[in-house]
């Protein structure tokens, strides 16, 4: 039985991989959940899944719910290694970069590692290359390419988006949108961050950053509405591969986990492939994608591009920035990229400290230059 540690487990990816760690009991325990701040929901899920180890990364939390649990809650880094004691499998969905150390840990220590975390990608992927890493993307489209790399490697590969709630908006009225109308996704359930830069479009950015952290090539992206096609790759001999399937989060999370070849899977869905339409990504509908091959042209572009948009749309979700001034400021910022070298966590930090003052410096209002 495989020991699991699940990192983000009150998050929306948290959440499913539970609903598929139930369907395999015989197969999984479920041996550490870590979360951030979720004190309420994260006691729910110990008194459910009675794991041996339990973390709150956030102190203060961490006191509040063991005074509910009676039992130890371990906080802080120190919290977040103690999980991977005896574990075998990581599944690492915690947003932004608090479990960038962990997962380098998990690595060293050999344990197999199924992520849903771009950001520990994007940042980390120079620190984790060294210890080979056994790494089970979770994301749909990296879940699909990393099936459609298995026999022989692509000679080009794309990757889809929905285009999110503004693909049919009229352009005119963008400057009217709002934090509600940039909530709502329409196909997938995500959290505030990743649903605004769905909205954006950033979302696919960030994919095409991450897959050439992991495959060592950047994918075309074109719009797919239904979210049904997730990617396809071109072959040499002239063959063309898509991976297909009805939107639903749980398929790529029980492949990274490794048991999409139970029979009978119990998240099937027949799938309907009528109505398929694609087109591309229109630049001035969403300018912030292209932002994503300049990124990759430098060794810290896509991190420090991945950490001022997490500064803007936090911005954004505090109604201190609208839509369009996200986009604008990013695009500002960006112009402002540093020349830096990735190479130990504590370079990550400093990189994020000088995106910060960066960031405060294009959202101040006397911003001249940075």
């Amino acid at each position: 039985m495989m020991k699991v540690a699940l990192f983000g487990s009150t998050g929306s990816v948290g959440k499913m991989t539970l609903e598929v760690l139930e369907k395999f009991p015989n197969d999984f325990s479920i041996h550490a959940l870590v979360a951030h701040r979720s004190s309420a929901l994260l006691v729910e899920q110990v008194k459910k899944y009675k794991p041996q180890t339990v973390v709150l990364y956030d102190e203060a939390e961490a006191s509040k719910a063991e005074k509910m649990l009676s039992k130890q809650v371990h906080f802080g880094k120190e919290g977040l290694l103690r999980a991977l004691d005896s574990a075998d499998l990581m599944v690492q969905s915690m947003s932004s970069t608090e479990g960038i150390e962990a997962t380098i840990e998990a690595a060293k220590r050999g344990i197999k590692i199924a992520i849903a975390n771009k950001e520990t990608i994007i940042a980390a992927h120079h620190l984790l290359k060294p210890y080979n890493p056994l790494l089970r993307p979770i994301d749909s489209e990296h879940s699909s390419l990393k099936k459609l790399y298995e026999n022989q490697r692509p000679v080009k590969t794309t990757i889809t988006g929905s285009g999110g709630p503004f693909l049919h908006r009229p352009l005119k009225e963008f400057s009217t949108i709002t934090l509600k109308e940039a909530l709502i996704h329409p196909n997938w359930p995500m959290g505030a961050h990743n649903t605004i830069n769905s909205s954006t479009m950033f979302n696919k950015a960030l994919e095409v950053m991450e897959a050439h952290s992991l495959f060592g090539m950047a994918p075309l992206a074109v719009i797919e509405p239904t979210s049904r096609i997730h990617a396809f790759a071109e072959y040499e001999d002239g063959m063309t591969q898509m991976v297909a399937y009805q939107p639903d989060m749980r398929v790529p999370i029980a492949h990274a986990l490794g048991v999409e070849r139970t029979l009978p899977f119990p998240f099937r869905k027949n799938l309907d492939l009528s109505k398929i339409e694609f087109s591309p990504i229109d630049p001035e509908r969403f300018p912030l994608f292209q932002l994503a091959y300049e990124a990759i042209k430098t060794e810290c572009g896509p991190l420090f591009l991945m950490f001022l948009n997490e500064f803007l749309v936090d911005d954004f979700l505090k109604g201190s920035l609208s839509w369009l001034d996200l986009q604008h400021k990013l695009q500002q910022g960006f112009e402002s990229l540093p020349q830096f070298s990735i190479d130990s966590i504590e370079a990550i930090k400093e990189l994020k400290k000088i995106t910060k003052s960066i960031h405060k410096c294009i959202t101040s209002t006397s911003y001249t230059a940075c």
